[in-house]
């Protein structure tokens, strides 16, 4: 610091231990040239806590945050803020990536991201952390909000893991914008998956579905349909629209835009199918329009929020006595168990049904569903 500026030694605050008054670090900042002084005052989260000894704890490293803040060369005087933007709050690092994160992710993918950071500023508010500083929120947190979710909100699995890491990763911005040292949520290991079941309607369960849709939600009985003979995605298909039918070659397209991994691919459209696009008139209307827009009819406004479609679905089978185990996917898995012994081991074909990338992948879904080809072994004797 030149001498033409000084300062005094941070000190805390305490009102002699007084909880009901406002515990605050402060310090004098001296113009020598201009004879004026500054008297600053930060309270960084510290009146949050609710002990003597919790309030000293956080007021001594705000202390040590300040006094290595004025050796780096902090001047209120060519700040205007009571903070450089590089060391923000908790919240409000939290905040300013996510809205970083906004000009180059997707619609679903901001919306995790949302949810996320909405459940941890609510828990910072619960355990009045809401306002320190991001440097102050180190693993020991970072551990306790993970054990919520665990323990008070239920989450295990792949949806803990979600979570984890959509935290870690916004973190390791921090790091990369040098808020913070380190990651708090890197050492947090992520909880064993058990593999997905995947569960086909049963003969009878497809037909009462069916029924019931046909006669009661005939929007939802299409969808289900374009799951059952194209295998295509529920995300996907609210992304789909009229022009990416090829009538020609009977074929849809799946631009990158719509399609999970980005690339374009095309999945054919079985005979058995034909009629049910025809009689859903697609090519009287726009090409423009979405094949399952709002209301899960064809329209110019897409559908945004396609969870909502599968509690539509989801509520039918409940209502209608089904496994609750079965849902929306259950169609497609229903339309694998129907196409494989027509195929008579075909299993190539399949694969560039489901856009599988290796058979492998086919494989190991086939193993699943137990459609695994073993009558070697069942006709063998010994």
């Amino acid at each position: 610091m030149s001498e033409r500026f000084s300062y005094t030694e941070p000190k805390l605050c305490t009102y002699n231990d007084n909880l009901d008054k406002g515990w605050f670090v402060y310090f004098d900042y001296t113009d020598n040239l201009n004879k004026e002084t500054l008297r600053k005052q930060f309270r960084g989260g510290i009146n949050l806590f609710k002990t003597k000894e919790e309030r000293f704890l956080h007021g001594q490293a705000l202390k040590a945050y300040w006094k290595k803040e004025l050796k780096a060369g902090y001047n209120p005087f060519a700040d205007d803020g009571d903070l450089p933007i590089t060391k923000p709050t908790i919240t409000e690092a939290f905040d300013l990536i996510l809205s970083l994160k906004a000009s180059n992710c997707g619609q679903r993918t901001m919306e995790s991201y949302r949810y996320v950071v909405k459940l941890f500023k609510t828990w910072l508010t619960d355990n009045r952390l809401q306002g320190i500083f991001l440097y102050q929120f180190d693993h020991s947190h970072a551990r306790a909000f993970m054990d919520y979710l665990n323990l008070k909100k239920g989450y295990a699995g792949r949806t803990y893991n979600d979570k984890l890491v959509v935290l870690s990763t916004f973190c390791n911005c921090m790091v990369d914008r040098e808020w913070i040292v380190k990651n708090p949520f890197k050492k947090i290991k992520k909880v064993p998956i058990g593999i997905g079941r995947n569960i086909a309607f049963n003969d009878a369960e497809k037909e009462k579905l069916k029924n019931y849709f046909c006669e009661h939600d005939r929007d939802m009985f299409y969808f289900t349909q374009f799951i059952y003979y194209c295998f295509i995605r529920r995300s996907e298909l609210t992304k789909l629209k009229i022009e990416n039918i090829d009538w020609k070659n009977m074929s849809i397209i799946i631009p990158s835009n719509a399609s999970k991994n980005k690339k374009q691919e095309s999945v054919v459209i079985p005979d058995p199918f034909v009629q049910l696009l025809k009689e859903m008139k697609l090519q009287q209307l726009p090409g423009e329009y979405y094949i399952f827009g709002r209301y899960l009819k064809p329209g110019p406004v897409q559908y945004k929020n396609y969870n909502h479609i599968s509690t539509r679905h989801n509520k039918v089978c409940k209502d209608l006595g089904l496994d609750t185990e079965k849902g929306l996917y259950s169609w497609k898995h229903s339309g694998v168990c129907a196409l494989y012994p027509v195929l008579s081991g075909d299993i190539y074909s399949l694969m560039r049904q489901l856009r599988h990338s290796e058979l492998t992948t086919t494989q190991i879904y086939l193993k699943s569903l137990g459609l695994v080809d073993n009558s070697a072994i069942r006709s063998a004797v010994w």
